[in-house]
């Protein structure tokens, strides 16, 4: 990991904290699920996400998954989880983006 890479997820990993404490975490929890994420991002092999990440969450409920009777619901906001709706909050990388990562990601291979 260069310096670059680490300091951006230590700022990644600083924003997660912070935003999971404002929305009812404790210290502890916010960081431990940081971690959690740190370490899902770093290997990219697990694909669980938390609510926080998808567009459908909006305040506590979810607009993606409703009730039997069409209103939002309350989902486990603070739970790495796989959801079949599942929507990346943001915007979306264009191809010229998604080809520079992978121009980058291939270079990478070839250093280590």
């Amino acid at each position: 990991m260069t310096e670059e890479q680490l300091e951006k997820a230590i700022q990644t990993h600083a924003r997660r904290r912070k935003t999971f404490m404002q929305n009812g975490l404790s210290e502890s929890n916010a960081w431990d699920l940081a971690e959690k994420m740190f370490e899902r991002d770093k290997d990219g092999l697990d694909d669980r996400r938390v609510c926080f990440e998808c567009k459908h969450l909006k305040g506590r409920e979810c607009h993606g998954i409703k009730d039997r009777f069409g209103k939002p619901t309350t989902q486990m906001r603070f739970i790495l989880q796989r959801c079949p709706l599942f929507k990346l909050k943001g915007k979306p990388l264009t191809d010229e983006e998604r080809n520079q990562i992978d121009a980058s990601n291939q270079h990478q291979e070839r250093d280590e």
